[in-house]
């Protein structure tokens, strides 16, 4: 899976690739305008560690501009700034991040936490899919009513009359 880090201090991208490489195929913007560049991708990132403070746009750009964008509104967005006042705290949250982790982070944590993001965006991906196929089901479900009188006595007690039944409501 995919993992942006956003953060232009060189210092921090350096422990942040180390610290998650081994589990995540990582992509790094210096700046918050080639985060979001990087975000706008055919195969985006579905995780992203954004610094609040960056040239271009901010972390809290970045994490109203995806959540505004269709494409990118499921993005699991992860603030990680020196900001630690609850007022920031409750900002970045309000401007759409996931999780806020404030530096110096300990790296246990963040990788607890990035792997939490994981499991989220495993769910939703699994979630979208299964409404994907339950959906198919339902027009597949409708295509067959048209085919069978469901309402005859023959059909009612049928699996499948069951599971169209169910699945047309």
């Amino acid at each position: 899976m995919k993992l942006l880090i956003a953060e232009d201090d060189a210092f921090f991208r350096r422990i942040l690739r180390q610290l998650l490489s081994s589990e995540f195929e990582i992509i790094v913007a210096e700046n918050g305008t080639e985060a979001w560049d990087l975000l706008q991708l055919n195969e985006w990132p579905l995780i992203a560690i954004v610094d609040w403070v960056m040239p271009g746009l901010s972390g809290p750009q970045i994490c109203r501009e995806a959540r505004a964008c269709t494409r990118t509104a499921n993005t699991y967005l992860i603030l990680l700034t020196a900001r630690n006042s609850p007022a920031d705290i409750v900002a970045g949250l309000y401007a759409g991040a996931d999780d806020y982790v404030t530096k110096p982070f300990v790296a246990e944590e963040l990788r607890a936490r990035v792997r939490l993001a994981r499991r989220i965006v495993e769910l939703q991906m699994t979630t979208m899919a299964q409404s994907a196929s339950l959906q198919e089901m339902r027009i597949r479900g409708k295509t067959a009513e048209a085919d069978f009188d469901l309402a005859s006595p023959r059909h009612q007690s049928s699996p499948r009359a069951a599971v169209v039944s169910r699945f047309s409501r």
